[in-house]
């Protein structure tokens, strides 16, 4: 073929692949740059799983931290209940049979640690708050549960299993 025949070919085949293009596209001023988006969901990808890590490890740490003081709550409490100093002076002598101060004048037992009243039925104190005290180890007490909190922490322990309680969030 000579060059002639092969501009002739050549430029046919051009007009052949303009017009297919034109009948399946449009007109030429009416078509736009096809975008594929792979770049796009690549960088979607790798920023759903940079946050997805971050999230997984914020939740590991808070995990973590509340674990700790939870058992660090608990350690509180068993210490709290094997040391019970109480202090006796002169003026307040210690009665024998509850550990308490005895108030000469009032004939009422008073917690030496906090200075409140102890109700000599039970050994509890009350806090002008409403909120009922071991005095032994200066724990709020649920009367209807049984369950101590830590009053630092707000950490909710049951005496029996020496576990931290669940609250239920309402």
């Amino acid at each position: 073929m000579t060059d002639r025949d092969r501009i002739l070919v050549e430029s046919t085949r051009t007009h052949r692949e303009r017009l297919s293009s034109a009948l399946s596209f449009g007109a030429l001023e009416q078509r736009r740059k096809v975008n594929t988006n792979v770049r796009r969901f690549i960088g979607s990808v790798v920023i759903a799983a940079v946050a997805g890590v971050g999230c997984l490890g914020f939740s590991f740490v808070v995990n973590l931290l509340d674990n700790r003081k939870e058992d660090q709550a608990v350690a509180s409490f068993r210490a709290a209940l094997a040391a019970n100093p109480i202090p006796e002076t002169p003026d307040m002598p210690l009665d024998p049979e509850t550990g308490f101060l005895a108030d000469p004048v009032s004939g009422n037992f008073i917690d030496p640690q906090t200075g409140f009243f102890v109700d000599r039925e039970t050994g509890l104190a009350e806090d002008p708050d409403g909120n009922v005290i071991d005095p032994r180890i200066d724990w709020y007490l649920d009367t209807e549960t049984g369950y101590y909190t830590d009053p630092s922490t707000g950490v909710t322990i049951d005496p029996a299993t020496q576990r931290v309680v669940e609250e239920e969030k309402q």
